[in-house]
């Protein structure tokens, strides 16, 4: 006989992927079948998520049909008390390597499960992101501790859930939210490890005892496995593609509207009402040069800077937490990190570029669509002909390290890659950009200086 494990990762909020993967299901599902996701359903970028703080989006995969799922680090950005209550949504969500920031287990979240299938019991062990894309240990907590959540070394405690559950199971799965180099190491160091079920990354990838489906539904990975005398005998892995060709299903997309609604109560009151502030993608802007203003008033810093593609649009009018996140998509934190003068000029010189700045600002943590012109605090001046930067009064040097405010995508390079300095150089603040907009978009002594031009 043959038991099916219909995989899917990095989803994204994409509930209308969701539900063609649920009508899929649906139409090709046995009894005996299984259906796991390796974690990053809930993206902050999306109302649904922010609204019901995650609840939403788990009731939509869990009416889908999934058996379990991994933490991701989308869930994790949801902090501590949200993915408790996801936790709580009567669906099985794994992670034997997430702890608060005193090392507690948290309520609702378990390391493992057995599912006994065609008389075969299945180990599901759920890991969540703790090396980088070059397995460096611990990247992320710098994030995640913000939330009082960390995640710890995935190899010592895979092992422990394997030893706990010694002589109960017949063939172990890693459900995984770690990334492709991170999970063949781990597939290499614990073989004891099955099949690995894989995500983080976006890749899409079938190997013999690997499989990660891409990004927002856009593949459904199958495993197929035999099944003789209660044994796995052998397994292949394939992925479907999930087109526009498969009918989304009906009840999906209405609990997805059902929930949207009560997203968009929760988010939709207004919090103020302001005057419209310009936005441009390629050139100086009100709005933010307003962000950048923002930044260098609450961090002490040199300068601040920002790149016009942290928002998509103009603020006028009525502003609720629903329009903040529509204006804001990205999650991307407050950063402050050392800038040589150099790479400010020539990041400055490319922020000049039609061509350059209207790029895909495509990295990570990043909702938005261009990348966009930088914008400055007001203490920066900035005359394109002849060209020179005076900061303070005082001309740019490139030889200076300068301590700036920015974002963690710039600190990164991601567009401006001149700009890139390691994680161990840089601190990052609570909250997103777009909370700081929350907090400060009614100050008018920022709003005053925003209004200083600073090209001429």
């Amino acid at each position: 006989m043959t038991l099916t494990i219909y995989q899917t990762n990095d989803l994204h909020s994409n509930f209308e992927n969701i539900a063609r993967i649920a009508a899929y299901i649906k139409d090709h599902r046995k009894k005996e079948d299984l259906f796991l996701d390796c974690g990053d359903l809930c993206d902050l970028k999306d109302i649904t998520v922010q609204g019901t703080r995650g609840i939403g989006a788990v009731r939509i995969l869990k009416h889908a049909g999934v058996d379990a799922m991994a933490v991701g680090n989308n869930e994790i950005d949801l902090e501590n008390k949200s993915l408790v209550k996801c936790a709580g949504e009567d669906i099985k969500m794994l992670s034997c390597n997430i702890t608060d920031n005193d090392k507690n287990p948290l309520d609702g979240i378990t390391g493992s499960v057995i599912f006994n299938r065609c008389g075969v019991r299945f180990l599901v062990i759920g890991i969540s992101p703790y090396y980088s894309k070059s397995l460096k240990p611990g990247k992320y907590n710098v994030f995640f501790q913000m939330g009082n959540l960390s995640t710890n070394d995935p190899i010592t405690q895979i092992n422990d859930e394997i030893k706990r559950n010694k002589g109960q199971y017949d063939f172990c799965i890693l459900l995984s939210h770690s990334g492709i180099n991170a999970e063949h190491m781990i597939l290499e160091k614990i073989p004891q490890i099955d099949l690995c079920l894989g995500g983080h990354t976006h890749t899409i990838c079938c190997e013999e005892k690997y499989i990660q489906s891409g990004y927002g539904g856009e593949c459904l990975g199958i495993v197929t496995l035999n099944i003789e005398n209660g044994k796995v005998t052998g397994f292949s892995t394939e992925h479907v593609k999930i087109t526009d060709e498969i009918k989304p299903d009906d009840e999906i997309l209405s609990l997805w509207n059902s929930q949207r609604q009560i997203a968009e109560r929760n988010l939709d009151k207004t919090l103020f009402i302001i005057k419209k502030m310009d936005w441009s993608i390629e050139n100086e802007s009100l709005l933010t040069n307003f962000i950048a203003e923002a930044l260098y008033n609450r961090y002490e810093c040199d300068f601040a800077f920002i790149n016009s593609g942290i928002v998509e649009g103009p603020a006028e009018g009525a502003i609720s937490k629903k329009r903040l996140i529509e204006l804001s998509p990205s999650k991307l934190n407050p950063t402050r990190f050392p800038v040589k003068g150099a790479d400010i000029k020539s990041a400055i010189i490319d922020s000049f570029d039609t061509f350059f700045v209207n790029q895909s600002g495509k990295g990570a943590g990043v909702r938005g669509h261009v990348l966009g012109t930088l914008g400055f605090s007001h203490n920066v001046k900035i005359n394109k002909n002849p060209f020179s930067v005076f900061i303070n009064g005082h001309a740019l040097d490139e030889d200076k390290i300068y301590i700036c405010v920015a974002d963690d995508s710039l600190q990164r390079g991601t567009g401006y890659t001149q700009l890139a300095v390691p994680d161990e150089k840089a601190e990052f603040f609570d909250g997103f950009i777009r909370d700081l907009l929350e907090r400060t978009l009614q100050d008018e002594n920022i709003m005053k200086l925003a209004l200083i031009k600073r090209i001429s």
